[in-house]
């Protein structure tokens, strides 16, 4: 019998890239979204999946979703990191007490393991050491930051209360097909897209801040790696361990893809880090996850995606 996995907003670009592995390693996926969400990102599965529209803040539609299930993977996020301030209230209301509930009906439920997608580029804050290993202190600068952290604490007091099992995967920074270029989470994508457009890149700062850059096709991956893991390890970086400032990467967008391009310099913002690269060695050691793709490659698919579909 096939084990049976649901994926909490499922149709977004990273979970639509998890739900194509997993189908895959030949699971039962379900894809659980808010109500009418676009199914663009999975429409090429669709017929593979279980697609279930719902309140992921209602306990009842949860609750329902969960039967059968042995596997959760939790990428529900109503905020984003640049925007997460202006109202932490709803941070807290929308992200953290529903979380709270999920892991509440899973006990309920049975499910077998959680997987919880955090975000290694805003749970350690400015970091004393790079690249920073999943023991770095964790001290993020904004809402978005906290809230995932918080969850993950609460992963932890629920399994040690109540047994339920979980490993948290701390994104660094995903590109690759299907990423919305409109949001301003995803850089690469954002970027390109304006230059598609013949728009001018408008850059926060002197272009010198470095992030981990990491193509989704590969970190989908982690995740049935990490339904695996039966390690008393609960947290593991997935990153491509490898810093590009952002003016490295307007670089390579001139020499590897050939693009001309205008650009803005906009004063720098106070709550972002300059600089997060994140250490992936425990993941390759354990959960034997390593990048495989090499960025310039996977930045071609990314622009050719751009070209064809925005």
């Amino acid at each position: 019998m096939k084990q049976s996995c649901i994926i909490y907003g499922g149709a977004g670009f990273i979970g639509s890239h998890i739900a194509e592995d997993l189908l895959l390693k030949n699971m039962k996926v379900t894809v659980f979204d808010k109500l009418n969400a676009s199914k663009r990102n999975v429409a090429h599965i669709l017929e593979k999946i279980d697609f279930i529209e719902g309140d992921f803040n209602n306990e009842i539609d949860i609750n329902k979703s969960l039967r059968n299930k042995d596997y959760v993977v939790h990428l529900v996020s109503s905020t984003l990191p640049a925007s997460s301030n202006l109202n932490p209230y709803y941070d807290v209301e929308s992200n953290l007490i529903s979380s709270l509930h999920l892991f509440e009906r899973c006990v309920h439920n049975s499910v077998k393991k959680v997987i919880f997608i955090s975000s290694g580029g805003t749970v350690y804050g400015n970091p004393t050491k790079l690249p920073i290993k999943e023991d770095h202190p964790t001290e993020p600068l904004n809402s978005y930051g906290i809230i995932k952290l918080t969850i993950e604490k609460y992963l932890s007091l629920y399994k040690n209360l109540k047994g339920q099992d979980y490993k948290i995967l701390r994104f660094a920074n995903p590109f690759g097909e299907r990423q919305n270029p409109l949001l301003s989470q995803g850089l690469i994508a954002h970027l390109l897209y304006k230059i598609k457009h013949k728009q001018t890149i408008e850059i926060w700062g002197d272009g010198k801040i470095v992030r981990d850059y990491f193509y989704i096709k590969d970190g989908a991956k982690a995740i049935y790696r990490a339904f695996q893991d039966n390690s008393d390890n609960s947290i593991y970086n997935i990153s491509s361990g490898t810093g590009y400032s952002i003016n490295q990467i307007l670089d390579k967008f001139r020499r590897v893809l050939k693009l001309k391009f205008r650009v803005k310099y906009l004063p720098s913002r106070k709550f972002d880090v300059k600089a997060n690269v994140l250490d992936n060695r425990l993941a390759a050691k354990q959960l034997k996850w390593t990048p495989e793709t090499e960025f310039n490659e996977g930045l071609k698919n990314t622009w050719r995606y751009i070209l064809d579909n925005q």
